[in-house]
């Protein structure tokens, strides 16, 4: 025995195994702690459990933690089973740094010592079976067994204790000893700096954890009281981390949903506040003075307090019960922010309803960027006639929603207020060319006979993600409904209530103009129909960390503000009309009515105060309708010679804003023949509707697929549904790759080997898939190859920004092999491309090259990484498939944008209904639900959505009661 420890002491006598056991020790132990994150504060803790001795106070503890808590512990125990022998093995390797003699074997004595550590592991397997035996197995908690299991915890400590008492004053006397007088200064002082790196590598984790990371963790169970209720609330929280929230009375409901808003997502709602008032560079500096400067241009704090006086009584008292609920959270909160407020030195002030509702309009605006579009285009034809232009802007070709339905710019105006467009993007929901699929079927088609929708809103991935689940239910039935919320504003945004479920998409109107304003000399007045009127002129000072306030003079015009003033290489005045910036287009009246509508014509009711952005929603019923409605405030031009596309004279108003498309003549149909709508961004009707909506919407794969799939649906469960939604197949790749495998001419062994697999490719943009990377990248060079004889480098790069058009441009090439962009040499440029596309790729597959990253913003600070972000994972899909994979041409292949949310509503039995996030419910990176659902996004699988109170009381984890402080 003496000899094994001796020679156990001599092997772990090395500083480098020392410092290596000690930093797992520090990763265990931090897994350990992270294990049990959801205790609330104040709750007993593990050493409460672990020192317990007699069965009553073991019993309350396991009570005080509840079930999910006690799951999570025995769960974690392996990790427990790892921790000793790391602890042990770093302390005991310590002490024989420490105490080792070159010329010497060790005492009993400092073998005695050494074993201690060894002892203290043996005691904690005691203690740690101990409790799996009586949590697990016997499911009982014998006295005996609980003060054995409690005495062996106390002895470890005991034992771990002395051992690092022992440690540090060896550390600091043994230089005395083994050093000269004169080599000892130097050597206590080394010794002292190894201590004070073992205490940092052990007191930083415990005090990042314990004094920043769990106090800042939501309570999920037991009680407490809150200011501002009426009456007591209760929360059920299910294992996807999802508030159910049950209340008395609407003003109750609301104050909850801010809470719990609050409790998860505080960072994201503290950045998307400051984002659309733009007060961002207060406390990122000058990095958030270009998003700062344009949200201060727009006006989006005015035009949320104009619309805050344009809302009834009741919206009011609805926006205002949220707020008091968020201040709520902050006020318990106190110091005990999450992580990010704490790096970044923030401290939010109070929400207020006017932050809900400037929220709204961030979301617009992200919706809403066809002002972007019309720089592009501009930029087009500064090379090309209109004529050219228009050929690479293609007429959407169809399907519709509801089928078969009876003055130019300077280049450097153009390239600076495009490269500062590019730059807004402080928030992932203000990214552009955010789309969607919703559909919807009768009960022709569907197992129960009862409809079936399903919705996947595709937009800017972002850690957290943009949604949060969420269960509103009120005891007088007043609401009832669950789905995606907002955080930041009350109510959710999709789902369903006990009568309706509605699923929404991205209708792309032409939201947005561009005027080009003339100026007298002194920027003080505009021209007008030979009139010179006067600027409306305000000012914003925008406070910058770590530098001097800078002062903005805002310019308008009656068309909106001039946005040219955010760039000061614009030669030229550009003034923006958006309807997101009109008054009395509040984003929450129409939610919260929504919310309560119980029928077609209350839902149309809702979806008529639905002003911003446009959308296109799907309906369902539980009495068997389906429908589909557009909303939005779309507007009537008096002259559309352009089609939106171009920015117009803001001087001759021969281009004003008539007014807006009536909400009864926008798009909307029930009940239709095929018993089905599909919606993926798509043309909402054909060519006879007689208002103008928009020129650009999404190229018609994605919605074609599902169409096709639907109607040779028949008995479709939610399963069919959760198979349509993973779909990979991507139409205009396979043609694509059909055309070059029939006319490219390969001229080396790899291309040709590459033309091989192209030809027996089936179109689908799997991750593990090399023919799918290859008609990616030969899309993108044949689509350059098509247009570098007239366009430049930096032009097509503008081009691509365009998202839709281009893919449909490449159609009309693979569609025409006469098409003049060809330049007569077809075959030459399909060769081309597949030679550039086997140079490139090499021997990776898309998923080698196409990676979704869940991303943070700290997340871009190298050390914080880890912390933040999570991946990179390998993903398939792209823009065209109904999984969509999409991603920004400036960083190929990078996915950036997806489904931001996937749910499938079941009429037939709500509590039936599926849905999944892509990251989790919690924005605190310590959470279990902060990135716990990531996996099953990647794999297309979902949660269960209960809904009704037995359902979710069967669901539920976690239980809090609120009750009323006075």
């Amino acid at each position: 025995m003496m000899s094994s420890l001796s020679r156990l002491f001599h092997s772990l006598a090395s500083p480098r195994r020392a410092l290596t056991f000690t930093a797992l020790a520090g990763v265990l132990f931090w897994l350990l702690a992270r294990g049990l994150g959801d205790l609330p504060p104040g709750a007993p803790t593990i050493f409460d459990l672990q020192l317990a001795f007699s069965t009553e106070k073991f019993q309350s503890v396991i009570a005080a933690w509840g079930d999910g808590n006690v799951a999570a512990y025995v769960n974690g125990m392996w990790l427990d089973y790892l921790y000793p022998i790391a602890y042990a093995l770093a302390l005991s390797a310590w002490l024989a740094v420490l105490t080792r003699r070159a010329a010497a074997p060790p005492s009993p004595f400092t073998l005695a010592l050494f074993a201690a550590p060894l002892l203290a592991a043996l005691l904690d397997y005691l203690e740690n079976s101990l409790h799996l035996l009586m949590l697990v197995g016997l499911k009982t908690t014998p006295a005996a067994l609980v003060f054995l299991a409690s005495l062996a915890a106390a002895l470890k400590w005991m034992l771990a204790g002395l051992t690092i008492f022992v440690i540090l004053l060896l550390a600091l006397t043994r230089p005395f000893h083994t050093t000269s007088p004169k080599e000892a200064p130097m050597h206590t002082f080394k010794k002292i700096l190894l201590i004070l790196l073992l205490v940092l590598l052990i007191a930083a984790p415990t005090y990042a954890y314990f004094g920043v990371i769990r106090p800042a963790l939501p309570q999920l169970d037991g009680e407490l009281a809150l200011e501002g209720l009426t009456a007591p609330v209760t929360i059920y929280r299910d294992s996807s981390g999802i508030p159910h929230i049950f209340a008395e009375n609407a003003h109750d409901l609301f104050f909850a949903q801010g809470f719990v808003h609050a409790q998860d997502r505080l960072w994201a709602m503290e950045s998307a506040r400051r984002a659309a008032h733009g007060t961002l560079s207060e406390v990122i500096g000058e990095r958030g003075l270009k998003n700062d400067t344009m949200m201060r241009i727009l006006g989006m704090t005015e035009s949320a307090e104009a619309d805050w006086k344009t809302l009834d009584a009741e919206n009011q008292a609805a926006l205002t019960a949220y707020t008091d609920g968020v201040n709520a959270f902050l006020a318990r909160a106190g110091e005990n922010l999450p992580l990010e407020l704490k790096i970044l030195g923030i401290t939010p002030q109070p929400w207020t309803p006017i932050d809900s509702l400037v929220f709204g309009k961030l979301v617009a605006w992200g919706l809403s960027n066809n002002y972007q579009d019309e720089l592009v285009i501009s930029k087009l034809t500064q090379t090309l006639s209109w004529d050219e232009t228009l050929s690479l802007l293609p007429e959407y070709p169809g399907p519709d929603v509801i089928p078969d339905a009876n003055a130019a710019l300077l280049p450097e105006t153009i390239d600076s207020m495009l490269a500062f467009a590019r730059q807004v993007n402080a928030a992932a929901l203000m990214r552009p060319d955010q789309g969607s699929n919703a559909w919807v079927v009768g009960g022709s088609h569907t197992a129960s006979g009862k409809p079936l929708l399903a919705g996947d809103p595709h937009q800017a991935l972002s850690m957290p993600t943009l949604w949060y689940e969420v269960g509103l239910h009120t005891t007088d039935n007043q609401y009832n409904v669950v789905g995606a919320s907002l955080p930041g504003l009350p109510g959710v945004e999709i789902g369903h209530n006990a009568h309706i479920a509605w699923a929404v998409t991205n209708a792309r109107p032409d939201v947005q103009d561009l005027f080009i304003e003339t100026l007298n000399e002194d920027g003080t007045q505009y021209l007008f129909k030979d009139e010179w009127k006067p600027l409306t002129i305000r000012e914003e000072v925008i406070q910058v960390k770590g530098g001097e306030a800078v002062t903005l003079k805002v310019r308008l015009t009656h068309h909106g503000p001039l946005v040219s003033d955010a760039t000061p290489d614009s030669h030229q005045h550009l003034a923006l009309r958006w309807t997101g910036i009109d008054q009395g287009r509040p984003l929450a009246q129409a939610i919260l009515q929504l919310n309560r509508a119980q029928n077609w014509d209350e839902f149309r009711a809702a979806l008529s105060l639905w002003q911003l952005p446009g959308m296109n929603f799907v309906y369902a019923d539980v009495n068997g309708n389906i429908g589909y409605q557009m909303s939005g405030a779309v507007p009537v031009r008096a002259k559309n010679d352009l089609y939106g596309l171009a920015p117009v004279s803001g001087s001759d108003g021969e281009h004003e804003w008539m007014g807006f498309v009536p909400f009864h003549e926008l798009p909307s149909a029930q009940n239709p023949k095929g018993d089905f709508f599909a919606s993926a961004n798509n043309r909402p009707a054909g060519l006879d509707y007689p208002h103008f909506l928009s020129h650009y919407y999404q190229p018609p794969y994605r919605v074609a697929l599902i169409s096709q799939t639907i109607r040779t649906l028949k008995n479709a469960t939610t399963e069919d549904f959760a198979k349509l939604q993973a779909s990979q197949y991507s139409d205009i790749n396979r043609q694509l790759a059909q055309a070059i495998a029939a006319e490219a001419a390969p001229q080396t062994d790899a291309e040709k080997a590459a033309l091989s697999l192209l030809k027996d490719w089936d179109g689908v943009m799997s991750p593990e898939s090399r023919a799918a990377a290859l008609s990616e990248l030969a899309l993108r060079k044949l689509i350059r190859l098509a247009l570098e004889p007239k366009l430049d480098s930096a032009s097509i790069d503008s081009y691509l920004t365009l998202a839709g058009y281009p893919y449909m441009f490449l159609q009309n090439l693979l569609d025409d092999p006469a098409n003049p962009w060809w330049h007569g040499r077809r075959a030459e440029l399909l060769t081309a491309a597949l030679a550039s596309a086997v140079t490139e790729l090499g021997d990776q597959t898309w998923g080698d090259i196409h990676q979704y990253t869940a991303s943070h913003p700290l997340g871009s600070i190298g050390p914080l990484r880890p912390i933040f972000n999570r991946g990179p994972f390998p993903i398939g899909g792209n823009w065209n498939t109904v999984n969509s994979g999409g991603y920004y041409p400036d960083q190929p292949y990078a996915m950036a944008l997806g489904p931001a949310y996937r749910i499938i509503a079941n009429p037939a039995d709500w509590d039936a209904s599926l849905s999944i996030v892509p990251t989790g419910q919690s924005g605190q990176p310590f959470s279990p639900h902060y990135a716990d659902q990531i996996q099953p996004w990647l794999k297309v699988e979902y949660h269960p959505l209960p809904f009704s109170l037995e359902a979710i009381e069967a669901a539920a984890v976690h239980v809090l009661h609120i009750a009323v402080r006075h």
